[in-house]
């Protein structure tokens, strides 16, 4: 290598060598995204918060995955606690008349979001909005809670204007007011319904991981959660409208989640793959039916006396005859042709099994045709009379 390109080669080397160095030591990336889930320990997930309610309640949570309706449809229990952090609860008529009857029961809920359906703010008369338009970026709101009992409480923070929800009108016939920000704006109320309560929060982002270990803000959602009931009968923790529907997410979910309908659907899938397994297996080969082989030779030998018969030369269809049956006799018996005495009228009887007396009458003509210059029809027939009941007695 030239001194040249080596020079190159090494400052390649040094460069791709910084990089990485840099890379190794830059700081990680922190993701600011609110997903206020249960599973993420970024800033904005709601990690510590879900670890930490068995200390503060008591009980440890159990995580759902499916809609709210799902969950309160035609529970007959009280006494429980179900708990929604989501940046959104969307939720129809049905859902919401399903909840309410569920909190009716002496069920405690509480929803920590920045917006709710218009269905459900007209029933609870609460109107919410999820930040102010007047603020500027370096503005930090503070929250705290309006309970006496509270008396060591102050204004908790969070910078970049993040726990600013607030609601714009409250039905202070309705709800009790539990938490208000630095503006003196209501984020936090409780409306007692039935035997149970439903609390709802403005602000969502105070419930996650950074407010909570930002200077001591934790002792904030201490108190948010000391208006939920201790010991609960059971408690319940959405994820559902945050990350979705547990289980298979596939058009197939509603036959997998029913044990029968699952076991039936498997059974059927592998009688297919069986059914397909053993059908491309390869088959044998169908095999034809063999036909025996026809004897063209004597259509051959028919074919040609017809010609010479119908020709008159019947002279020449004998000798033809008798070339073709002395060459039967020499292949099947091995007897000599050339001459055709008492000896070989002996041998062909006795080989061939066939009277002596028709062998000689046979052979007599074979010798009276060797030396016939013309045959007559009849001659001819009588010949071939003869040849064939030879044929008749001996093939049979």
């Amino acid at each position: 290598m030239k001194k040249w390109m080596r020079g190159y080669v090494l400052l390649l080397l040094f460069i791709v060598a910084a990089y990485l160095y840099a890379e190794y030591k830059r700081p990680p990336v922190i993701d600011w995204t609110p997903s206020l889930s249960n599973r993420d320990k970024i800033p904005y997930g709601t990690y510590v918060l879900y670890q930490s309610l068995d200390d503060i309640l008591g009980i440890r949570p159990e995580e759902l995955r499916k809609p709210v309706y799902d969950h309160v449809n035609n529970r007959e229990d009280s006494g429980e606690v179900y708990v929604l952090v989501c940046g959104s609860l969307e939720t129809n008529r049905v859902d919401e008349a399903e909840l309410l009857r569920y909190i009716e029961r002496g069920n405690t809920v509480l929803i920590a979001t920045e917006a709710i359906s218009k269905s459900l703010a007209d029933t609870l008369n609460l109107e919410l909005r999820p930040f102010d338009f007047g603020m500027s970026e370096d503005d930090s709101v503070r929250l705290k809670m309006v309970n006496p009992h509270f008396t060591d409480s102050s204004l908790y923070a969070m910078k970049k204007s993040t726990v600013d929800g607030h609601f714009h009108s409250v039905d202070t016939a309705r709800a009790e007011v539990l938490g208000v920000n630095s503006r003196g704006r209501v984020n936090y109320v409780r409306y007692r319904i039935g035997l149970g309560q439903l609390l709802i929060h403005a602000a969502p982002l105070a419930f996650t991981n950074y407010f909570i270990l930002k200077d001591g803000n934790s002792k904030y959602v201490e108190e948010a959660m000391s208006y939920l009931p201790r010991p609960a009968e059971a408690l319940y923790w959405d994820e559902y409208y945050k990350i979705g529907r547990g289980g298979a997410a596939t058009p197939l979910r509603v036959i997998l989640t029913k044990p029968a309908l699952r076991a039936a659907y498997f059974f059927a899938l592998a009688g297919i793959l069986l059914y397909i397994l053993f059908q491309t297996k390869r088959r044998q080969r169908v095999i034809p039916v063999a036909v025996q082989p026809r004897n063209a030779s004597m259509d051959f030998v028919e074919t040609v006396s017809r010609v010479y018969y119908n020709q008159g030369n019947h002279s020449h269809l004998a000798q033809k005859k008798l070339a073709y049956f002395l060459d039967h006799i020499r292949s099947r018996y091995g007897l000599q042709t050339q001459v055709l005495d008492e000896q070989f009228e002996q041998r062909l009887a006795h080989k061939a099994g066939y009277p002596p007396d028709k062998v000689r009458v046979l052979v007599s003509v074979i010798n009276q045709v060797r030396q016939a210059g013309e045959m007559t029809p009849g001659e001819l027939m009588q010949f071939s009379r003869l040849i064939d009941e030879f044929h008749k007695h001996t093939d049979a």
